[in-house]
């Protein structure tokens, strides 16, 4: 406190400060350096506060923000083909949030994620790549389905023919059908000189050799590498 009877006028030293009238006329200097500089410490407080108060919101609200499951079953050529095991499932969810999961023993991955347009990706060895779109909106059980690859190494089988025995005379025209290793259907018929080019996927293939005159024969053939092999049809009865 700082009276008029002692000093007068205020002070040059406190001209600056924030000058309040005191109930007996004296002068009553609150230490507030600069009228100006307080209110934009005031106005950079409040804009903080105002950020923060924001982020806290947008955290809150992503945090309490509705999460749904898709059960995903992914099959093989086709959706009612056999399961497949150990097929990579990455893709985003409806907000952008990354996921990643792989099928188990019995071909299914769950995966979970906000609703909206899920990004998809399927990847398995052998299996063509597989890329889509799905508008997940509920908890829910789907399904998808990979091709075998084209691109899987093949093997050529020269299939020679004969009649009675394998040092038997050969047999033209025999129709042979079957599959490879992958399953894919083959078939071909034998030339002049008793012999047929049957390629496919290395495994083991199955046969079937039909002429008439002559009994059907059905066989299993391990197939690893391109090589000549050979098999005999006997007589009908």
């Amino acid at each position: 406190m700082i009276s008029r009877s002692q000093y007068g006028d205020a002070p040059k030293a406190l001209r600056n400060s924030e000058e309040l009238c005191s109930p007996d006329g004296g002068y009553q200097f609150i230490k507030f350096a600069d009228r100006k500089l307080k209110g934009e410490i005031d106005m950079k407080i409040a804009y903080y506060l105002t950020a923060l108060l924001i982020l806290s919101s947008m955290a809150l609200s992503a945090s309490c923000q509705e999460q749904i499951s898709l059960t995903i079953n992914v099959h093989e050529e086709a959706l009612d083909g056999p399961l497949l095991s150990e097929v990579l499932i990455t893709g985003s969810d409806g907000t952008g949030n990354e996921f990643a999961g792989v099928t188990d023993s019995d071909g299914v991955a769950v995966i979970s994620g906000t609703p909206g347009t899920w990004q998809f990706s399927f990847q398995k060895d052998g299996y063509d790549d597989l890329n889509l779109q799905y508008d997940a909106t509920e908890n829910e059980e789907t399904a998808a389905y990979l091709e075998k690859s084209s691109g899987a190494e093949q093997v050529a089988l020269a299939v020679y023919v004969l009649e009675g025995s394998l040092d038997g005379p050969i047999l033209s025209d025999v129709q042979i059908t079957g599959q490879d290793g992958d399953g894919n259907e083959f078939s071909g018929t034998t030339n002049s000189t008793g012999v047929a080019i049957i390629s496919g996927i290395p495994g083991t293939w199955q046969f079937a050799f039909q002429k008439a005159g002559y009994d059907s024969l059905y066989l299993q053939y391990n197939a690893t590498q391109s090589e000549e092999a050979a098999a005999y049809l006997e007589k009908a009865d």
